[in-house]
């Protein structure tokens, strides 16, 4: 139930600390690559309109998979999509830092980008549905203040740890802040499983959104 008051202030605060970790984490992929495209354009011999595909193509699959958070979290439940989510991002970064391949690292992006389209929106639900209407506004405006700076400050440290390191760097941070969203997600965020008939994609009007954001 949303706003019941049965929550405690340890799951209200976990929850919080989920979401901002989770959501920090995935959101600031979206620039942080950025200032180390010239560098993975020279290691791995991609093209100017292929290197587009990392950034372009994580923001497209972040605006598809947004739209499939109503329908997972009712027919799966919000932890268990939540959890997938986060994993199915610390894998696509790890293997991102490790990979050679153009294709594959183009791949890796986009699973990133659906990551962050689910991870995000989740969170903000999570947080509504822990904390009563009276602190809903405190709640949301402590979550959007980390929104909001990562993807602004992305590009700053992603700069920082490519010219410390090398762009493999900008891969490798991202792995523990997912795995701490993954361990914070599994006793902290609501199961929210849905009790009634599991609901029915629409997977036409899915395909065609799709096809129009490539």
């Amino acid at each position: 139930m949303v706003g019941n008051g049965t929550y405690s202030s340890l799951q209200r605060w976990g929850v919080m600390a989920m979401a901002i970790v989770s959501s920090v984490s995935t959101v600031a992929s979206s620039t942080i690559i950025n200032v180390a495209i010239p560098d993975i354009m020279g290691a791995l011999g991609i093209n100017p309109v292929d290197a587009q595909w990392l950034s372009a193509g994580f923001l497209a699959a972040m605006t598809a998979s947004m739209v499939l958070v109503d329908y997972s979290s009712k027919a799966f439940g919000q932890r268990q999509v939540m959890v997938v989510a986060l994993a199915a991002f610390v894998v696509a970064s790890a293997v991102g830092a490790i990979t050679s391949d153009a294709t594959t690292l183009i791949a890796m992006r986009l699973i990133q980008g659906a990551a962050a389209g689910i991870v995000q929106p989740l969170s903000m639900i999570a947080i509504f549905q822990v904390y009563p209407p009276e602190r809903r506004g405190t709640a949301m405006g402590i979550f959007g203040v980390g929104v909001v700076l990562a993807p602004a400050l992305g590009p700053y440290f992603g700069g920082v740890m490519v010219e410390a390191w090398d762009w493999r760097s900008v891969f490798i941070v991202t792995v523990p802040m997912g795995a701490i969203g993954i361990a914070l997600s599994l006793p902290f965020m609501p199961a929210g499983s849905f009790k009634g008939k599991r609901p029915r994609f629409d997977w036409p009007a899915f395909s065609l959104l799709v096809a129009f954001l490539i």
